[in-house]
């Protein structure tokens, strides 16, 4: 009877901790966007492939970084630029972040190091952050 309680006990203690480490549910959430190039700012090499910025826009391409800083500055998550697509509006490269923690006041997402676009937590949830550069 001893045994059985104290595998029970063992148990309960092995599920409870690995609960305490795992993030509870709406701990974190994630988010997606697109950064749109105009047209005189980027080239698109041959039809189907990625389009990439040019000139001094060459840092806009496939696997750029994109930062999400909390209100206190400090980086909560990163992703990066997926390829870049020509749209009637120019070059136009989704992303999306995972792990953004909750509770900041507001959040500010950055592409490469092209300044920041301010956000808060409900308008990063709902997604759709739309950065645009370039000439038009």
């Amino acid at each position: 009877m001893v045994l059985g309680a104290a595998v029970t006990g063992g148990c309960w203690l092995a599920v409870s901790l690995a609960d305490g480490d795992a993030s509870p549910a709406g701990e974190a959430f994630g988010t997606r966007g697109t950064l749109t190039l105009a047209d005189s700012s980027f080239s698109l090499l041959a039809e189907g492939e990625d389009c990439t910025g040019l000139d001094g826009y060459s840092d806009i391409q496939r696997g750029a970084q994109v930062n999400v800083t909390g209100a206190d500055g400090t980086l909560v998550a990163t992703g990066e630029l997926e390829g870049g697509k020509k749209t009637a509006l120019g070059c136009e490269f989704p992303f999306a972040i995972e792990g953004i923690p909750q509770g900041s006041k507001f959040y500010t997402v950055e592409v490469s190091h092209r300044g920041g676009l301010t956000q808060t937590e409900d308008e990063l949830l709902s997604g759709g952050l739309a950065f645009t550069l370039g000439n038009d």
